[in-house]
């Protein structure tokens, strides 16, 4: 692992800072354009209460839970076990989490990371050292499960759910279930290219690496 001084660990919270700032503007961009298409072509938006739509699944028996999380959500867990950043699925929990993983033969940089209630699962090229998705998914953490918001690429970004009014209001989740649908086949065919590629494998450099605290 390499070692990070205090300004360093700073500068890539900014990084992530910045990733998030910037996504939300977009995806709320994105959201309302999306919304007026989906409105024009007939598309009903499901506003779904969010103690309905978020269950804890922690203690669960381990099978059990898997039946229940997404694949990408089952693979990041392996790989941030294989990197020391979490022991138990309850430490996805403690604050915030940063991985970024590099492996010899690929240009592209896997990161993982967690800041508020935003999940991050992405491959990532650096252009003048500023980070472009390729693809990023962008997920909402409740209680241990990790749901669809969006995927970004290069050139554009599909919109799976996005709450209501301004960001950070919870009381409810709106959802573009074709877009789901999207996301959900993705993520499984990504999830394989990981596997494939083993990025939790012993070859695989630790670019950067912040741990979550209580």
């Amino acid at each position: 692992m390499v070692e990070h001084s205090e300004p360093e660990i700073r500068q890539v919270k900014a990084e992530i800072q910045s990733n998030v700032e910037n996504s939300k503007k977009d995806s709320k961009r994105k959201a309302e354009e999306q919304g007026k298409s989906g409105k024009e072509a007939g598309t009903q938006y499901t506003e779904v209460p969010l103690e309905e739509f978020c269950v804890s699944c922690l203690n669960m028996p381990e099978e059990q839970r898997k039946s229940m999380i997404l694949e990408i959500q089952q693979i990041a867990e392996r790989i941030l076990k294989a990197h020391g950043v979490i022991k138990e699925p309850e430490d996805i929990l403690k604050g915030e989490w940063f991985l970024k993983l590099q492996k010899p033969e690929f240009e592209k940089k896997l990161v993982l990371a967690k800041t508020g209630e935003e999940v991050f699962i992405g491959f990532y090229t650096y252009m003048e050292e500023a980070p472009v998705p390729d693809p990023n998914f962008v997920l909402l953490s409740q209680y241990g499960l990790w749901y669809p918001q969006r995927i970004e690429e290069k050139f554009e970004e599909t919109v799976a759910s996005f709450f209501t009014g301004a960001y950070g209001d919870y009381d409810f989740l709106n959802v573009v279930p074709e877009n789901v649908e999207k996301f959900q086949t993705f993520q499984r065919e990504f999830v394989k290219t990981l596997g494939d590629q083993g990025w939790d494998g012993s070859d695989v450099e630790v670019v950067d690496k912040i741990m979550p605290k209580d």
